[in-house]
């Protein structure tokens, strides 16, 4: 409900800020020294996520719930960082 209840903002360019419209265009160049951090930090997600699942699962057959919810806390971050990766890299590919 709450997610129906706020309005859209309008980004900066639409508003006619052109120097608004100039730092966020800045902010989002992607120079090439970013592009290894980039791939760097996909890979430690991918590693944290896959670390965080087997964790869970290993806590799960020991029957230890400490480290079965440490494991799904690992696990849940890393995905919401990685889906944040991707959909930075969405928004730098699209301009």
């Amino acid at each position: 409900m709450g997610a129906y209840s706020t309005p859209r903002l309008k980004p900066a360019a639409a508003n006619g800020d052109s120097a608004a419209a100039a730092n966020i265009q800045h902010a989002l160049s992607n120079p090439p020294g970013n592009r290894a951090v980039a791939v760097a930090a996909r890979v430690m997600g991918w590693l944290f996520f896959v670390g965080g699942l087997v964790g869970a699962g290993l806590g799960i057959a020991g029957l230890h719930v400490e480290i079965t919810v440490a494991g799904l806390i690992l696990a849940c971050t890393a995905g919401l960082i990685l889906l944040k990766l991707r959909t930075d890299r969405d928004v730098l590919e699209k301009d």
